[in-house]
């Protein structure tokens, strides 16, 4: 009695499965809608991107057919963020999706609590502002730096070049009273000014 009632029951189960995945919609169909409208970000497979989008096989499991409709809707508020379909795709193409999305085998996750990978987690909750503030100030410090070089060597150059100029101006100086255009009196007051200068 307890084997049939064991086997009864594993028989509810696999047919319970594709029957749920056929009564949400069409997985054949379903394929062609993720794979003209999910397939860019979630991949072919559904399979998503290490760290940017999330694997989808198992997503009807992890959140509910409900779950993953309101998702496909409205889309979420994920960085980077997810769009809404709602208004792209029809009810039918929405369930087809779905359709789709159950029927797959279920395969690790990459994305968010519980992932694979640790950096990821909590980026589906909206966190991460969180790596976008590190990369921000980052970006901050370098160009703080590349700011402070700068100035750095054009004070040096400006330095560089005023007494070179200072340079010049004396030497112009002593050419005008070799020449006789000025007396030793004034020569001697434009030389002290000069070096007063530097």
């Amino acid at each position: 009695m307890r084997a049939a009632l064991i086997g009864a029951v594993a028989l509810v189960l696999t047919v319970a499965g594709p029957a749920r995945a056929q009564s949400i919609g069409d997985a054949d169909a379903g394929r062609a809608v993720f794979e003209a409208n999910c397939a860019m970000c979630h991949g072919q497979d559904a399979a998503g991107m290490m760290g940017m989008h999330p694997s989808l096989r198992g997503a009807v499991e992890r959140l509910s057919v409900e779950g993953v409709e309101v998702a496909i809707r409205n889309g979420r508020d994920t960085m980077p963020p997810m769009p809404a379909f709602e208004g792209r795709l029809t009810d039918k193409e929405i369930s087809d999706v779905i359709a789709y999305l159950d029927a797959l085998p279920v395969g690790s996750r990459n994305f968010g609590p519980g992932a694979d990978g640790d950096m990821m987690d909590g980026m589906m909750e909206g966190r991460m502002w969180y790596w976008l503030a590190w990369t921000a100030l980052l970006l901050v410090l370098v160009a703080v730096i590349v700011i402070g070089s700068i100035f750095t060597v054009r004070s040096l150059w400006n330095r560089s070049g005023s007494g070179s100029r200072k340079g010049e101006a004396l030497d112009i100086l002593k050419e005008r009273f070799a020449r006789g255009e000025i007396d030793r009196d004034e020569f001697e007051e434009r030389r002290r000014l000069l070096d007063d200068q530097r």
